[in-house]
């Protein structure tokens, strides 16, 4: 069998590393100047960074001290699997309820506003700690079952496994429809599998693990 490592060490949480506490005017880009985006190419938000190389892409949590539930921010980055996100997402309605994006980011190089100026605080970071592997390809005509396998653990980190049954080659990473996988340490995938990947819920600042991905050869 052959196997994929993942080393999932991820940066501590930080609600506004993506972002500090700004406003804009209507139309106008937000300043990326959150810790997370000064740690490499000032202004652009690249997760190996900060990240270890088992994390895949984080999702981005927006918030603001007053309702600037109108305007809509739109993201330019890329997926997990570093595939530039297109469209590109958009989130709306954040007041002083925080409001998550729904995709993972790898990169991020731009947050336009549009519909109104951003009149009160708003700022972005990762409090909450999701974040996903990128995708691993199974073989899905294996007689033999993949195998997820914690093989270390620190610190507090809420996970799970996911199993994809899509064509990989007619179904791009994007758009994989993912399954949870319930099961222990040692998890054994769905023969037939055609990806797999780890999604962390939350996690306390220096949580992290090691997984390994354990899959039959292509042939």
């Amino acid at each position: 069998m052959s196997q994929t490592t993942f080393d999932v060490d991820p940066a501590n949480l930080d609600p506004n590393g993506i972002c500090e506490n700004q406003t804009a005017a209507l139309n106008a880009a937000l300043v990326l100047n959150g810790a997370l985006c000064d740690a490499g190419t000032a202004g652009k938000f690249e997760i190996s960074d900060t990240y270890s190389s088992g994390c895949g892409g984080i999702k981005l949590l927006f918030a603001s001290a007053g309702n600037i539930g109108t305007v809509i921010f739109t993201i330019t980055g890329k997926d997990e699997n570093g595939i530039t996100i297109s469209p590109a997402e958009t989130v709306t309605g954040v007041a002083t309820t925080a409001v998550s994006t729904v995709k993972y980011y790898s990169e991020i190089t731009a947050i336009g506003t549009s519909v109104a100026a951003v009149s009160s605080n708003v700022f972005i970071g990762t409090v909450g700690g999701e974040l996903v592997t990128r995708a691993v390809p199974l073989n899905k005509y294996a007689m033999e079952s993949s195998v997820v396998a914690i093989v270390a653990r620190s610190g507090i980190a809420q996970f799970r496994t996911q199993e994809a049954f899509d064509d990989l080659n007619f179904v791009a990473p994007a758009d994989l429809r993912w399954m949870d996988k319930t099961g222990d340490a040692a998890l054994v995938l769905t023969i037939n599998a055609t990806a797999a990947r780890i999604v962390v819920d939350s996690y306390t600042d220096g949580a992290e693990f090691q997984a390994i991905v354990s899959t039959n050869p292509f042939t």
